[in-house]
């Protein structure tokens, strides 16, 4: 199991969700804490262009979660809901 620490941007966004968003954050950062044995986690995540080292977990679900890997730590940078990305700025990667 790897480590997992999020950021101040992701308190932030957890904020903006409600109960059942929240929830499932926490759910995706749980299969997150187990890289090394969740094959859907580790296919579904994507390295996005032009931002060396960071990756994008395109969830079941319209969330989007951004992180990178150091080691056997997982940082989770941001978390973002898909509609919210689309009417922000096209990122191609998460999609």
């Amino acid at each position: 199991m790897k480590k997992v620490i999020t950021t101040l941007p992701v308190d932030i966004a957890l904020r903006a969700l409600d109960t059942d968003g929240v929830r499932k954050v926490y759910a995706w950062v749980d299969h997150l804490r187990n890289w090394d044995g969740d094959e859907f986690v580790r296919t579904h995540s994507h390295s996005l262009e032009g931002v060396s080292g960071v990756y994008v977990l395109k969830t079941s679900t319209d969330i989007r979660i951004f992180f990178k890997i150091d080691g056997n730590t997982i940082t989770v940078l941001d978390i973002a809901k898909k509609p919210s990305i689309m009417s922000s700025g096209y990122i191609p990667e998460v999609r």
